[in-house]
């Protein structure tokens, strides 16, 4: 049996073509094509699954989409997304056009969820039994393996964790959803950006406001470089951030009495600054028993996407399911 996954992204579209022995076979990746619509944007990926299927034949080949925003994982449709620059995009019957196009109904399910299948199968080969991974990037995103599967939830939005509050919803800074005082606020790109401009405002004559100012684009890793130079503005953002990120995960823990926690993602390139203080929110918890055997990992991985959708698929083909009517 043959896998592809296909990790749709705003600027990138990856495919990933895996067999059972979760061996990579090809993995492609180009740009986000928008001057032919969405429409050609789902030829596209048509195209690249039906190449596949004469490429692998007379192997079964079996299909997984990780789409950004909010996806209905059951019947197949995107039902909507703010990053993907098609007009009327809402409610895209992405699976069932792709179906049209090459005769396989794919696995339709968010990003961030099959992303947690590829690091639960590729990064810890199915150690553990109940996961959260976290995507910490420009968003914050999560998956949920619980009992060993994939949880998506009632309506296919399970593991928001950018969007639990820790704090005010009415004086807290706002997220990219429009709410306030979400977790992504605090640790995405942008949260960790407003609070940098906040500090470079307080102290001009920092090594992390040298450090800005000669970039012409903000970039996270500037934080970074700035803390290994010692800078106490930078890695107090670190370790501010940290803090956050331990909140929001502690949270986690105690709902649903979790065992491993990933980070992934471009932030998460700076755990050796942020992982001090996250780890202190983690044992400072009163009620001791769900953090006792608690892991909290990073994985360095960009393609756990791709990877995850690809081996999604075929966990889906070996269980006979139809995630997608």
């Amino acid at each position: 049996m043959i896998g592809i996954g296909v990790d749709i992204g705003g600027t990138f579209v990856k495919f990933f073509v895996m067999n059972e022995k979760r061996e990579i076979l090809e993995q492609v990746k180009v740009e986000t094509d928008y001057a032919k619509g969405a429409n050609g944007f789902i030829a596209q990926i048509a195209d690249f699954i039906n190449k596949a299927k004469q490429k692998y034949a007379p192997k079964q080949v079996v299909v997984a989409v990780g789409a950004p925003g909010d996806v209905d994982n059951e019947q197949g449709v995107l039902r909507y997304n703010p990053n993907l620059k098609f007009q009327q995009v809402d409610n895209w019957p992405m699976a069932q056009q792709i179906h049209d196009l090459t005769g396989i109904l794919p696995v339709l399910g968010n990003d961030a969820t099959l992303a947690a299948w590829g690091v639960y199968e590729a990064a810890l080969q199915r150690q553990g039994t109940n996961i959260l991974v976290v995507t910490l990037g420009t968003g914050v995103g999560g998956g949920l393996i619980l009992n060993k599967d994939l949880y998506q939830g009632s309506s296919g939005t399970a593991g928001e964790i950018g969007h639990i509050k820790i704090a005010d919803t009415q004086t807290g800074p706002v997220c990219g959803c429009g709410a306030h005082g979400c977790l992504e606020a605090f640790v995405g790109t942008i949260g960790i950006k407003r609070r940098v401009l906040e500090s470079i405002k307080k102290q001009p004559d920092s090594v992390l406001a040298k450090c800005v100012h000669a970039q012409k684009d903000f970039k996270i890793a500037v934080v970074s470089q700035a803390a290994g130079q010692g800078c106490p503005e930078a890695l107090k953002i670190w370790q501010d951030t940290g803090r956050y990120l331990g909140i929001g995960i502690s949270n986690a823990v105690l709902l649903l009495n979790l065992d491993t926690v990933v980070l992934t993602g471009g932030v998460s390139g700076a755990a050796p600054y942020f992982m001090p203080a996250l780890t202190h929110v983690l044992h400072e918890q009163q009620f001791k028993t769900p953090f006792e055997r608690l892991k909290v990992m990073v994985s360095k991985d960009p393609n756990m996407g791709g990877i995850g959708a690809a081996l999604y698929a075929i966990h889906c083909a070996r269980k006979d399911r139809q995630p997608c009517a």
